[in-house]
């Protein structure tokens, strides 16, 4: 996974957030995008539940942000590659620290009008990829869930979802937005840009609030698929 050119090397390029060498064809080039939004979206702090179109994480309290998707696909179709897509709420004081995120099945039956610490459903390590998020990065994360996914596909009964647990800690942590969230716009946001050496847009829009007052919207946690 990767954030910018730098993080690949001299040999390969960052495309769609993924490290691919000089000369190889990505496969996210020739097939199809898909976005999926959440059926339900709930997080957990230790002490008690969590509520708010904001969920911090990474504090050391234990924050879980727990996700259902509901996807329907032809059983013919191939997922090439498989995204959890977040984003960063700016605005919000944040410690200037690298943090690590990575998705785990989430093993156990929820409902988000109902989570607490103390009724969190029991998640699964299956070791999908880790992403590095360092403070100078864009306000997209995008964590590697294709493995998680995959198991979907093959109809796997015990799965109820996916949660996004951080690995190191900072006195503030990191917010993300779990719902739309009305920001300043900043029209150099990599957020805004299409995808590097993809051809891929991002399909939001930047509406002023009012003039002089530019805003735009975060979305909330999507899963982007790429299918053949």
């Amino acid at each position: 996974m990767c954030v910018s050119e730098s993080d690949c090397g001299a040999q390969a390029s960052c495309v769609a957030g993924r490290c691919v060498a000089h000369g190889a064809t990505p496969a996210v080039s020739t097939a199809r995008r898909l976005l999926f939004e959440p059926v339900d979206v709930g997080w957990v702090r230790r002490g008690d539940g969590a509520v708010g179109d904001v969920a911090t994480i990474g504090r050391g309290d234990g924050a879980v942000i727990l996700l259902r998707f509901s996807i329907a696909l032809a059983p013919e179709a191939s997922v090439v590659e498989a995204y959890l897509l977040l984003e960063r709420v700016p605005g919000i004081d944040a410690d200037p620290v690298a943090m690590t995120l990575h998705a785990t099945r989430i093993a156990g039956a929820w409902d988000s009008r109902s989570l607490s610490w103390a009724r969190q459903p029991l998640t699964d390590e299956m070791g999908a990829p880790v992403t590095r998020v360092v403070p100078a990065a864009g306000r997209l994360v995008r964590l590697d869930v294709g493995t998680l996914v995959q198991r979907w596909r093959r109809r796997a009964a015990d799965d109820f979802g996916l949660a996004v647990v951080t690995e190191g800690e900072s006195p503030t942590g990191m917010p993300i937005a779990l719902g739309p969230v009305d920001v300043p716009a900043d029209r150099d946001d990599p957020v805004l840009a299409p995808h590097a050496a993809s051809g891929i847009q991002d399909p939001r829009t930047v509406a002023p609030a009012s003039v002089g007052d530019p805003r735009r919207q975060l979305a909330g946690p999507r899963l982007e698929l790429y299918v053949k």
